[in-house]
């Protein structure tokens, strides 16, 4: 009897210590406080890439004058080029990112996880506009070519190809920091 007795107590006390093993982790799926697993908004907003100035660059015309200028972030590798403009929530005053392709061809960019409007500017390997795509709609997945070959891309925020007057033919010139 003593004997039976032992186990149904040894199985009571194993049974109440799964029991007090199991019980927080459930509990914690039925309590309203904030999951401290789950970013804050604070890091939300800091896990937003942020421009880095890597070069200058300047539309100019005929005469040489300069149009307008940019502080521009680069996009040389196949990383960079593929996570481009996206996840930024502005795009500050005066820059842009140059996107230098591997080779002169037709290009094609879209606007996925893009929160801005941006204008994307297709330039030839001597810096001539080949064609723009102004005030491109944000989180699209719609292809936007350009109009023939270009090496580079420039994209600035959405408008500011109209209010410089930067449109096809004018020239690009740049250099690396």
């Amino acid at each position: 009897m003593n004997r039976i007795l032992l186990k149904r107590l040894g199985l009571g006390l194993m049974l109440l210590a799964l029991i007090g093993l199991i019980l927080p982790s459930v509990g914690s799926w039925f309590r309203s406080e904030p999951d401290s697993r789950q970013p804050k908004a604070t890091e939300i907003q800091s896990m937003e890439p942020q421009f880095t100035e890597e070069g200058v660059g300047a539309f100019v015309d005929q005469n040489g004058d300069t149009i307008a200028s940019f502080r521009l972030e680069l996009a040389e590798t196949a990383a960079e080029t593929a996570q481009g403009m996206m996840y930024r929530r502005s795009v500050p005053e005066g820059t842009g990112m140059l996107f230098i392709m591997a080779e002169e061809r037709p290009q094609s960019f879209w606007m996925r996880n893009t929160y801005v409007p941006l204008d994307i500017i297709y330039l030839k390997g001597d810096g001539e506009v080949v064609s723009i795509q102004a005030n491109a709609q944000p989180m699209n997945d719609m292809p936007l070519p350009s109009e023939g070959p270009a090496k580079y891309v420039l994209e600035i925020a959405g408008g500011r190809s109209a209010q410089y007057g930067i449109k096809t033919g004018i020239k690009w010139l740049w250099k690396q920091n």
